[in-house]
């Protein structure tokens, strides 16, 4: 009966460290939803959609050539933490420029981003080249995890209202109204005989 009780006590208290240690962190960003996409004959293509809840759980959509994919995955601490710096100040307030140089261009898809905090809605269109440090590294450690595609991570689905996301993208388009529209790059250089 001892030995009963010991093991139930060891037991509860590896549990309870193991949620200290899943759970202690959880993201101050309500809502949060990440997309990228593309403006083509005035609509707008979703190539990527990502959301995650409070507690981690990040479910992502791909729009791949051939067809579409649906993943769940787990965000570490370290992922939530570094996701949490986005509430460090105003979403413009990452933005460093708003235009290329003379000569240069972008041909890489837009991206959306919006999320709640302490109840406020902030969003953003942006492309990564006018965004600091700071930003890039949050977001392209996120996007490492929603690209990679993991075939033991993958789900059946999850509700997606992609009406209501491509007016929240063409309403922040209007007010970032500075982001370059996608550019073609040159045929290749024919050679000749």
């Amino acid at each position: 009966m001892k030995k009963l009780l010991f093991l139930t006590a060891i037991i509860l208290c590896i549990g309870i460290c193991l949620s200290l240690t899943f759970c202690s962190t959880k993201s101050k960003l309500n809502d949060f939803k990440l997309v990228s996409y593309d403006v083509e004959n005035n609509g707008i293509l979703i190539s990527s959609y990502s959301a995650f809840d409070e507690k981690g759980i990040l479910k992502v959509f791909l729009k791949r050539y051939n067809d579409s994919a649906y993943y769940k995955y787990q965000l570490t601490k370290n992922e939530i933490e570094s996701i949490n710096k986005l509430s460090s100040k105003k979403l413009k307030d990452f933005i460093i420029k708003k235009k290329f140089e003379p000569g240069s261009g972008y041909s890489g898809s837009s991206n959306y981003l919006s999320f709640k905090i302490d109840n406020k809605n902030e969003n953003l269109c942006f492309i990564l080249p006018f965004m600091d440090n700071e930003f890039n590294e949050s977001i392209s450690l996120l996007e490492s995890k929603i690209f990679s595609q993991n075939d033991s991570c993958k789900i059946s689905g999850f509700n997606i209202d992609f009406e209501k996301v491509r007016r929240e993208i063409t309403k922040q388009e209007q007010i970032d109204n500075y982001l370059p529209k996608k550019q073609s790059l040159p045929p290749p250089i024919k050679k000749t005989n």
